[in-house]
Parts: structure tokens; C-alpha cells; sequence
């Protein structure tokens, strides 16, 4: 008995190291092929780290620091924070360079944390163990390092400190452990909330997921983790408050929004001038957008921004609390041609995900054509994914859910990111930039699939579980 038990643990410690030996080997690939990609600049990168007085040096990867001591960032969101960061350790640093690749492996170093913690966090949902993990693991290293995500790791963006922060999140929903629900929570949601004032209610949602959940499930909440996603919401709100773009925005949200789904009966009951509805489809920089989801753009000497009234959050929602369906005339104009992870800025083509030379271009290629396919058969079932994550949830309250339950409640949290986001970007500056503003929707919806298949088989093997277990007794009584 004691020779069975010692050949079986001997076993299972080699299959483990077998495991994660070939997650090791796979991870190493993945983040040495994904370097040679990047998100180019589009004159964004100044909003972020402008106060850094970088210099480019040609590459978009390699950019000369200064002389001079970096400035306090004028922008509130905490990407130029955690950039400027970087920049003082990347001043000791060989080169004096700051070498976008660099932050990017320390991305790539956490997405490889998140995904074996994930990894484990399913394999044991569905009580799997070293396999399980393994095949859970390589799941999630897919989902971050598709092109199209990993991307953005490589770049001033403020979406990086989003793709940092929304693994740790779902790691938060997931756990079990009060203590490391805290801090995963605590501290995705005050990276997340602050990264960008487009996920500024985050926290909130958040807070909301929890407490239907618990509500939901029968279960009691965890009071002190409510009141402190409830402290770092009002954290959140700093950015929304004091950005300095709101103005800029409101013009698009309203003159590339809701203003080009109206009809000219409806532009009159707003009381629109004449003149200032030659400026609809027409952004701060004089290009007209027009066509199917407003792809069709011609640059023009039109200075519509300078002389138009300057505009608010109310008058982004004014419009529609007079016309509720035009938000929904709005979506449905501008997803065909937004809800897409080749990402494109204005002009269609004109791609931010970009690919240069080095790397392991075999892995880089795969990446590339994982995109590909993601775009094809992900992209159009969105809504029938989403679906499906509202119906695990409403099936977690049965007893029998189990351990599945913190992962319906995550599945919920990344569904609603995804709707939420679509809404905000709308009305946030209408069509303008739209794919690329949906970064974060197309992440919470790559997570969402894997999330929700690791509960189909869950489901799938609990039902097996409940067929075979009367043939078991009967064998046993036999």
C-alpha cells in the first residue's frame, strides 16, 4: 500500500514538472515572438507622457531620454504616473534610452503571473489538477498574447495599465482567500478606475457584480471588500472631474454621436442651427467622416471645433433623453465597422497594431494569424457570448454550482465591462477612433470566452457526474 501511494505521488510530481516545463517553454516563446509587436503613435503618445520630453528615435520602440528632470504629469490619468516611473528607472539604465520593450516585458512578466494563477484558480473549479492546470494556463498565455491584445503592451498608451490590471481583477472575482480578494480587488480596481477616464466607474461595477452575486447566490457579502471598492470609486472619480479633455470629447461625443443618427425633424425639436449642422461628421481636426459607421473620411479645411459653443457632459445626454433610441441607432451605425480588433485610427487602414523586425517571427506570425481568426469567428458571436455568461450566472444559484459560482460572477463583471464600455465609448466621443477606444471591451471579451467555456465544461462535468453516479451504485450493489 505505502509502495502504491509513494509510486503515485512520484508520478504526479513528475507529470506536474513535465506540465510545467512545457508552460515555461510556451510562455518564453510567447513573450520572445510578441516583442517584434507594438501600437504605433497616432500623436496620442504626447497626451501621456508628454511631460517626459522624450525624443523618438525612429524605431517606435527606442526613444531618447532628456537631459532635463521630467515635469509633473498634466494629465490625472495613472498611466503617465507609471510611466514616469519607469522613465527614473530607465535613466539608470543602459542606453539612457527609454526602451518601450522593456515595459513591455514587465507586462509580459505579470500576464505569465495571471495566467498560471488563473490557470490554477479553473483547474481547481472543476477539481482538475496538474493536466488541467497546464491546458487552463496555456488558455489564458493565448488570450493575453493574441496580437491584437499584446500589443498595447508596447506603447504609451493608457491602456497599458488596463491590460496589467483587468487580469487582476478577474484573479480577485476568482479567489477564495478573503485576504488576497482584497488586495487583487482593491488594487485592480484603483489601476483600472484611474487608468483612463473612460473606466472611471469600474470599481462600481465591480461593487455591483459582488453584491448580485451574493444576493443571487444566497451567500452572505463581504462588507469591508464593498466599502472599499465603494472608497476607491470615489478615488476614481478625480479624473472624470479634472480632465482636461472633456471639452474635446463632448464635441465629438455630440457632433460624431448622437447628432449623425438624427433626423433633421429631431434636429429641430433640439433646435439646432443651420450652421452648426454642417458640422456634424466633422472632428476637431477638419476630417469629415461619413458613410458606414463614419469610415469614409475626407480630410477638410472646415474649422468646425474652435467656433462651436463649447460643450458639456449635459449636452452629450441631452439628445438622447429627448430621442432614447438614437443611442441605439447609434450603435447599431457604428459597430459593424468599430467592433473589430484590427484597430484603426479614423482613416480605415491605417492600423495601430503594428509589426517590426526581431523576435521569433514564427511565433510572431501565429500571433498575428490568432488575431485573424479571433476577428472572424469571436467578433461576430459577442452577443451570443454574452448571453451565455448571464445564463451561467442565473444557473450559479443552484446548489449544485459550487465552485463555479465565483467564476459566473466573473463571467458577469466581463460581460457587463463589455456592454458598459460600448455605451461609454458612444457617448464618450461618438465614432471618432471608436475600434481603438473598445481596447478594453475586446479584452474583457477575449477573457469572457475562455471564462465561459472553463464553466461549460464545468457544467458539462457535473452533469456526467450526476448520470454516472447512479451506474456506480448499481455496479457496487450488484
Amino acid at each position: 500500500m505505502t509502495t502504491t501511494l509513494t509510486l503515485s505521488g512520484h508520478r504526479s510530481r513528475w507529470l506536474f514538472c513535465i506540465c510545467f516545463l512545457v508552460v515555461a517553454i510556451v510562455g518564453v516563446a510567447l513573450v520572445w515572438g510578441s516583442q517584434a509587436l507594438l501600437f504605433a503613435d497616432t500623436n496620442d503618445f504626447q497626451r501621456v507622457v508628454g511631460h517626459l520630453y522624450l525624443t523618438p528615435m525612429g524605431d517606435g520602440v527606442h526613444w531618447a531620454l532628456p537631459e532635463r528632470p521630467f515635469r509633473m504629469p498634466g494629465n490625472p490619468e495613472l498611466a503617465s504616473h507609471i510611466f514616469t516611473f519607469a522613465g527614473w528607472v530607465q535613466r539608470f539604465l543602459p542606453g539612457h534610452v527609454f526602451d518601450l520593450s522593456r515595459t513591455a516585458l514587465a507586462a509580459k512578466v505579470l500576464l505569465l503571473g495571471y495566467a498560471a494563477v488563473l490557470g490554477w484558480l479553473c483547474a481547481a473549479a472543476l477539481q482538475r489538477r496538474a493536466v488541467g492546470w497546464a491546458v487552463f494556463t496555456l488558455a489564458w498565455l493565448v488570450t493575453f498574447f493574441m496580437a491584437h491584445n499584446i500589443g498595447m503592451a508596447q506603447s504609451f498608451y493608457a491602456e497599458y495599465a488596463c491590460l496589467i490590471a483587468l487580469p487582476l481583477l478577474l484573479l480577485g472575482m476568482l479567489a477564495t482567500r478573503r485576504a488576497l480578494r482584497m488586495l487583487c480587488l482593491g488594487l485592480g480596481a484603483v489601476v483600472c478606475g484611474l487608468a483612463k477616464v473612460q473606466y472611471f466607474y469600474w470599481p462600481l461595477l465591480v461593487l455591483l457584480c459582488l453584491w448580485l452575486g451574493s444576493r443571487w447566490q444566497q451567500v452572505l457579502p463581504d462588507k469591508g471588500l464593498l466599502k472599499l471598492l465603494f472608497a476607491v470609486q470615489i478615488l476614481c472619480l478625480v479624473p472624470l472631474l479634472i480632465g482636461k479633455n472633456a471639452g474635446l470629447n463632448a464635441y465629438h461625443g455630440v457632433y460624431l454621436g448622437s447628432y449623425m443618427v438624427l433626423t433633421p425633424a429631431q434636429m429641430d425639436g433640439l433646435q439646432v442651427p443651420a450652421e452648426r449642422r454642417e458640422c456634424i461628421g466633422v472632428d476637431a481636426w477638419g476630417n469629415a467622416l461619413s458613410g458606414p459607421g463614419g469610415t469614409q473620411v475626407q480630410h477638410t479645411q472646415r474649422d468646425c471645433y474652435p467656433v462651436t459653443p463649447k460643450l458639456g457632459k449635459g449636452d452629450v445626454l441631452r439628445p438622447y433623453l429627448h430621442y432614447p433610441l438614437a443611442l441605439w441607432r447609434l450603435a447599431r451605425f457604428a459597430l459593424p465597422s468599430h467592433f473589430t480588433v484590427h484597430y484603426f485610427h479614423v482613416f480605415p487602414g491605417n492600423y495601430y497594431l503594428q509589426r517590426h523586425a526581431g523576435g521569433a517571427q514564427p511565433v510572431t506570425a501565429l500571433l498575428l494569424r490568432m488575431s485573424d481568426w479571433r476577428d472572424r469567428i469571436v467578433t461576430p458571436l459577442a452577443p451570443l457570448f454574452l448571453l451565455v455568461a448571464l445564463a451561467l450566472f442565473a444557473a450559479s444559484r443552484s446548489p449544485r454550482a459550487g465552485r463555479l459560482r465565483p467564476l459566473a460572477v466573473g463571467g458577469l463583471l466581463l460581460a457587463l465591462l463589455v456592454v458598459s464600455q460600448v455605451i461609454i465609448v458612444l457617448l464618450g466621443e461618438g465614432v471618432r477612433d471608436m475600434s481603438k477606444h473598445l481596447w478594453a471591451a475586446q479584452l474583457a471579451l477575449d477573457m469572457l470566452v475562455l471564462l465561459t467555456a472553463v464553466q461549460c465544461l464545468g457544467w458539462l462535468w457535473l452533469l456526467w457526474r450526476r448520470k454516472a453516479a447512479p451506474v456506480a451504485q448499481a455496479a457496487a450493489t450488484a
